[in-house]
């Protein structure tokens, strides 16, 4: 079932003043940071204790060996005597959100690819989903939820009048409601203009509306000279996406950058001293302004992807394996992979289309024709000449060719043996 996140802002809390209500979600944002970055220390703890019991023992253990239960038992029974303030529910998500990042950074952690993760002031405050409740009373809708742990004496559960939004929104939580989609996990955060929001998960079944083929396969090629290029396993179709319009929006982002930054230079002592804040709320503003429109372009770029492949048929998106670059890593200068491939992902999900990744080794080396496999092919960024079969394409086509085969990897490991052998 695809995920989506339904994005609501707190009006007012409905049983309290603001300055309690706010206090309390400085506390707990500020002590879920604290509590992600436990749980990242202990599991690096977790790691070295098991690798010193295998050097001395020569097996690995067991967490039971170890903690007497679960390793991830044992994390939440350790959080929740550190934390005695926090509602259980919330620290059962928080450590959830944290142990998966650890999960997901992990390997490159331990090989010294990436450093620890940390957690700053910025963290959510997480709540499990069936610790909130979604209310209307005909005019107003409320969220219900649990931020401190249950007391007789002091109260633990608040209400928030929260700001329905348009139609779509309101229809997405009537549907929460009648139970039709089901409720995820709610994150309570806060934008750069203090304002606080609610982030509630969800998720619901799809329905193709038309049969689609596993086995006709779209390969999408994300590179240098075009943003994005595609290509089918069954036809000569293709398409691509130019990177103009982000290299417009670019050149344009970096021209105001430049501007705000030469104002402040040369700005006279009002805009320095107790004024460097107001200096720098432009370029606060210019960082949200492009954050925007990024979100906005790759939502188009991933619906126009998404589309394509629903059009021709396709059961299967095959994209390049980018697990290894993070959300900081770009291509076309400054555009995020990670953002782009995440929005596909859930957008094909929605149409029921299955994504899968693949390593993209050898893909633009690889004549999507003949299979020889040659740095030399590449004539350059854009243009792949095969220089055993004479095959000549654009090169971001034929990446995106080889991309679209089913069992690709495969296919180049074994390419790859063939013509070791014949040169030995």
């Amino acid at each position: 079932m695809p995920a989506k996140t339904l994005r609501l802002q707190i009006i007012k809390p409905m049983d309290t003043t603001w300055d309690v209500l706010g206090e309390l979600l400085r506390d707990l944002r500020y002590n879920s940071a604290k509590i992600c970055n436990r749980v990242i220390q202990l599991c690096y703890e977790n790691e070295n204790i098991r690798k010193m019991h295998k050097e001395l023992y020569g097996e690995t253990p067991k967490d039971t060996d170890i903690y007497g239960m679960s390793f991830q038992g044992w994390l939440y029974q350790k959080i929740t005597d550190e934390f005695p303030e926090i509602a259980s529910t919330i620290i059962s998500q928080t450590i959830q959100y944290a142990y998966k990042r650890w999960r997901t950074a992990k390997k490159d952690i331990l090989s010294l690819k990436q450093s620890i993760p940390s957690f700053k002031l910025d963290t959510p405050i997480s709540i499990y989903n069936q610790s909130y409740r979604i209310e209307n009373d005909g005019d107003n809708w409320t969220i219900t939820t649990n931020l401190l742990p249950a007391q007789k004496e002091k109260q633990y559960k608040y209400t928030l009048l929260i700001h329905s939004g348009d139609n779509s929104k309101i229809t997405i939580l009537k549907r929460l409601i009648d139970g039709e989609y089901k409720q995820g996990a709610m994150q309570i955060v806060q934008d750069r203009k203090k304002k606080w929001y609610c982030l509630i998960t969800y998720s619901f079944e799809t329905k193709a509306e038309k049969e689609l083929d596993d086995t006709k396969i779209m390969g999408v090629d994300m590179g240098i000279v075009n943003a994005v290029y595609w290509a089918f396993n069954d036809s000569l179709q293709r398409g691509k996406i130019e990177g103009g319009e982000i290299e417009q929006f670019r050149k344009q982002i970096q021209r105001r950058r430049e501007e705000l930054q030469r104002a402040i230079k040369w700005a006279g002592d009002s805009r320095h001293g107790h004024g460097v804040k107001r200096a720098l709320k432009p370029i606060e503003a210019l960082r949200e302004k492009e954050r925007n429109a990024r979100n906005m372009i790759n939502h188009k770029y991933a619906k126009t992807i998404v589309e394509a492949a629903y059009s021709h048929g396709c059961g299967v998106i095959q994209l390049e394996d980018l697990s290894g670059i993070n959300e900081e890593e770009t291509f076309l200068k400054n555009w995020s992979y990670f953002d782009l491939q995440e929005k596909i992902i859930y957008k094909a999900e929605e149409k029921g289309i299955q994504v899968i990744k693949i390593n993209p080794e050898y893909t633009s080396q690889r004549c999507s024709e003949c299979g020889y496999i040659d740095k030399e092919n590449r004539k350059n960024q854009a243009e792949f000449k095969c220089i055993n079969c004479g095959y000549e394409a654009l090169a971001d086509y034929n990446a995106a060719r080889n991309i679209a085969i089913q069992n690709i990897e495969k296919i180049i490991e074994e390419e790859l043996k063939k013509q070791e052998a014949r040169v030995s």
